[in-house]
Parts: C-alpha cells; sequence; structure tokens
C-alpha cells in the first residue's frame, strides 16, 4: 500500500503545483493595461446674428470658459458695422444661446436743410422701428424686417434698394417713398 499512498500523494502534489503555477501565471499577466478612455468632446451650438461676416449656428467645443467673443470669431469675426459697445463680448456662452451683434447708431448730419420738409423725412439707415413704423404700410414686424436687412447688408445706399425687404413690393414703396432718405 505504499506504492499506492506514494502516487496518490504525487498525485495531489502535482495537482497543488498545476495549480499554484496557473494562479501565478493569471496574477502575472504581461498584457500592457489598456489606457482610460478619453472622455468624449462636449460641444455647444450657439447661433451668431447681426453684424458678424457668417450668420450662422456655429459649433464650439465646450472648454468650460467659452465667451460671446469665441462665437464671433467662429462666424467670422465682426464686420465694419458692428457696435461692440452694445453687446459684451466676454459673457459667458451656454448651449443653445442666440448671440446677436447691432449695428452702430450711425447719424448722418446733413449740412443744408433746403427746407424744413427734409428733415420730416425718415432716414431708412438710422431709424428705429417706431421711427420706421410711422410710414404708410409699415407696421411693427416689417419695421423690424427692414432693421434686421439693414444690419445683415449694411446700410441702404439708394431708397430704391428698400423693395428687396420681403413684403415692400412697388405698390408699398411707391405710398411712402416721398417721405423717406437714406
Amino acid at each position: 500500500m505504499s506504492k499506492k499512498k506514494f502516487l496518490i500523494v504525487s498525485g495531489i502534489s502535482a495537482l497543488v503545483v498545476l495549480f499554484i503555477l496557473f494562479f501565478i501565471g493569471l496574477m502575472e499577466d504581461d498584457t500592457p493595461a489598456l489606457p482610460p478612455p478619453t472622455p468624449p468632446v462636449k460641444k455647444i451650438s450657439v447661433y451668431v446674428s447681426g453684424q458678424v461676416k457668417n450668420i450662422s449656428v456655429v459649433e464650439l467645443e465646450d472648454t468650460g470658459n467659452l465667451r460671446f467673443i469665441d462665437a464671433v470669431n467662429k462666424a467670422g469675426g465682426l464686420t465694419n458695422f458692428a457696435d461692440t459697445e452694445a453687446v459684451n463680448l466676454a459673457e459667458k456662452l451656454t448651449d443653445g444661446q442666440h448671440v446677436h451683434i447691432p449695428t452702430k447708431e450711425i447719424l448722418f448730419q446733413e449740412q443744408n436743410f433746403s427746407s424744413a420738409s427734409s428733415s420730416d423725412l425718415v432716414n431708412i439707415n438710422t431709424a428705429d422701428a417706431e421711427r420706421l413704423a410711422t410710414l404708410k404700410g409699415i407696421g411693427p414686424a416689417l419695421a423690424q424686417r427692414i432693421i434686421d436687412y439693414r444690419e445683415q447688408n449694411g446700410n441702404f445706399k439708394s431708397i430704391d434698394e428698400l423693395k428687396n425687404v420681403r413684403g415692400i413690393g412697388q405698390k408699398k414703396f411707391d405710398a411712402f417713398k416721398d417721405k423717406i432718405t437714406t
């Protein structure tokens, strides 16, 4: 029986050695660890309008410190008509925000007023919505479209250019053309 015991002990010893080697092999994995996954880049979208070179929705990587100026620069920068004092370019941005850069109020001073009636004319390049709405056939919505057109395209070069604004046809234009100037 000693031979039988020897074989049993040898078999058990062999199994224990194999189990230990297997366990050590699991612990000593030479496979390099995978780098941690890079977090996805968070982006925000901002609508930029007014006096920028490319009115558009811009997408920016959210660094946590985005400002209005970043969105303006992504939209091509400011135009020569931009009123940078009317908007805080250092204001923080959030997703879905609307950044509007208004037009400078340029006051045209006419040197020679030949008649009192010329001062009653509405200057379509400088008039606000309330003043534009005093023209026959121009309501608040159409007055705002005139201002939006002016902000997007610059000052009107002639009064006839006003017909490019959606909602102003020849008949409506004829009703107030003698009351406007550029």
